[in-house]
C-alpha cells in the first residue's frame, strides 16, 4: 500500500515537472506548431496512429496525450516516432498531406460532438483518395447480447477485464460500463450507423464495416488484437 502511495506521489510530481518545462518551453504556442508541422513535414510523414497509448507503430508518427509527459515536441523511441499532443486542438500537420489514419479504441474517448471535430481535423490532413481506419467498442454487439440474454458473452473474462468498474456485475451494469468506462475516459458509444454517419458528416465517403486487418490500412497487427475482436466494429472510410 505504502509503495502505491509513492508511485501515486512520483507520477504526480513528474506531471508537474513536464506541465511546467511545456510551459516555459512554449510547447503550446501556435509557434511551437508552426515549427511542429514543418518538422512532421521534413520527416516525411504520410500516416498518423492516433490515441496509440503505448503502442507505437513503425513508419507512422503515433500520437497520444499524457499529461506526465513533454508535450508538443516529436521523439524518437526505439526508431519509431512519437509526439505528446491534444488532437482536439489544431493539428499541427499540413493540408492534404497524410495518406492514412489509424485510431484503434481511440474514438470512444471522444463524445459525439469532438468525435465529429476529430474527424473533420483528419480529412482537412488527409490527401485525397487518403483511408481512415477507426475501431472500437461496437455498441450493436453489446446491445444484441443484453437483449437477447446472453450472459455468457458479458461473463467472458476479457469483456470483464475491460470494464474499469470491478463491481459491474450485470449485463446492464456492464453495458452502461463501456459508455463510462474508467471513471469517465469512455464518453461515447459507437456503432457502425454512428460512426458512418460522423464520418460522412466530416466529409468522408466510402465508409465500410471491415474484419480485423482486413481492409486498405496497412500495418495493424499490433494494434488490432485478436482477443478484442469479439466486442469491436472495424471501419474503413476515404477521403474523396
Amino acid at each position: 500500500m505504502a509503495s502505491n502511495k509513492w508511485n501515486k506521489r512520483v507520477m504526480k510530481l513528474r506531471g508537474a515537472f513536464w506541465r511546467m518545462c511545456s510551459y516555459l518551453t512554449l510547447r503550446h504556442t501556435r509557434r511551437n506548431r508552426r515549427r511542429l508541422r514543418e518538422e512532421i513535414a521534413r520527416r516525411g510523414v504520410s500516416r498518423l496512429h492516433v490515441g496509440c497509448g503505448l503502442v507505437l507503430l513503425d513508419g507512422w508518427l503515433n500520437i497520444f496525450y499524457e499529461r506526465r509527459e513533454e508535450y508538443g515536441r516529436v521523439k524518437e523511441r526505439g526508431g519509431r516516432l512519437a509526439l505528446n499532443y491534444n488532437l482536439l486542438k489544431t493539428w499541427p500537420v499540413a493540408d492534404h498531406s497524410i495518406a492514412f489514419i489509424a485510431g484503434s479504441h481511440f474514438i470512444e474517448h471522444l463524445d459525439l460532438n469532438a468525435g465529429i471535430a476529430f474527424l473533420k481535423e483528419s480529412f482537412r490532413v488527409m490527401k485525397p483518395g487518403a483511408v481512415i481506419r477507426l475501431s472500437c467498442p461496437d455498441l450493436e454487439i453489446y446491445a444484441r447480447n443484453y437483449v437477447e440474454g446472453n450472459r455468457a458473452f458479458f461473463e467472458n473474462k476479457l469483456v470483464k477485464e475491460w470494464c474499469a468498474f470491478s463491481q459491474a456485475r450485470t449485463p446492464g451494469e456492464i453495458l452502461a460500463a463501456k459508455a463510462y468506462d474508467s471513471g469517465g475516459s469512455h464518453r461515447w458509444f459507437y456503432d457502425f450507423a454512428s460512426l458512418k454517419h460522423i464520418l460522412e458528416l466530416a466529409g468522408f465517403r466510402d465508409v465500410k464495416k471491415c474484419g480485423r486487418l482486413e481492409g486498405k490500412v496497412p500495418g495493424l497487427k499490433d494494434i488490432e488484437l485478436p482477443e478484442r475482436e469479439l466486442e469491436t466494429v472495424y471501419v474503413e472510410a476515404v477521403k474523396p
